[in-house]
């Protein structure tokens, strides 16, 4: 993998294989995994399901016990027939496993695997996901030295209701308020009045929070 490939990939695969072989970072994983099936539709229907997928993304942040979402996944398991269960639930069910497993990377493929066959489009949802990749991951091979003093009080209260609400449309005013505290990083701006998407665990707003 190169700087050039990660940039233009269309293959999750192949990119979660390079962030394996070089710095796995599990809260972001899970949130990775959480964001493909939050892309369909029919695993937030149920209140059981959307339950379960915002307790794992609890979990990722350390906000609730490994133990609270097992529970949780057993009861919804109980109440499917496992042996007929869709794509969908399997997606779901594999990023449930991610709050137990360490071989995320290995999780995380399946779950995309899982959420591009229930797809209509299966390229064109893989396609998404390596987008959701590059927004939560960055740049690996161009890291950013985010300077302390860009992250005032208005950058952070901007970040941090998007981060609770996920609903990422202010990215381009949180540009302004980094400006306005003397960034001037090009990837930091563009990132954040690009088009996206944003999703938890976006590498700007972790950077702001302090997440990452």
């Amino acid at each position: 993998m190169t700087e050039r490939k990660w940039l233009d990939a269309t293959d999750p695969g192949s990119m979660l294989r390079h962030l394996e072989r070089t710095s796995e970072d599990r809260r972001k994983l899970r949130l990775f995994a959480c964001a493909c099936c939050r892309r369909t539709r029919s695993v937030l229907k149920s209140k059981e399901t959307r339950n379960l997928l915002e307790m794992t993304e609890l979990f990722a942040d350390g906000l609730v016990r490994r133990g609270e979402v097992e529970k949780l996944r057993e009861h919804w398991l109980r109440r499917l027939d496992t042996v007929v269960m869709g794509w969908r639930q399997r997606a779901l069910a594999s990023t449930t496993d991610l709050a137990m497993r360490w071989r995320l990377s290995e999780m995380a493929r399946a779950v995309c695997g899982q959420v591009a066959t229930a797809a209509n489009r299966p390229e064109f949802e893989l396609k998404q996901h390596g987008k959701l990749l590059r927004d939560i991951f960055g740049n690996p091979f161009r890291p950013v030295a985010f300077d302390p003093s860009w992250r005032t009080s208005t950058a952070i209260g901007i970040a941090a209701t998007m981060y609770d609400s996920r609903d990422f449309a202010p990215m381009p005013i949180l540009a302004d308020a980094l400006e306005d505290a003397g960034c001037d990083h090009p990837d930091v701006l563009a990132h954040c009045r690009g088009p996206g998407p944003h999703v938890r665990g976006c590498w700007v707003v972790d950077l702001v929070l302090g997440k990452a």
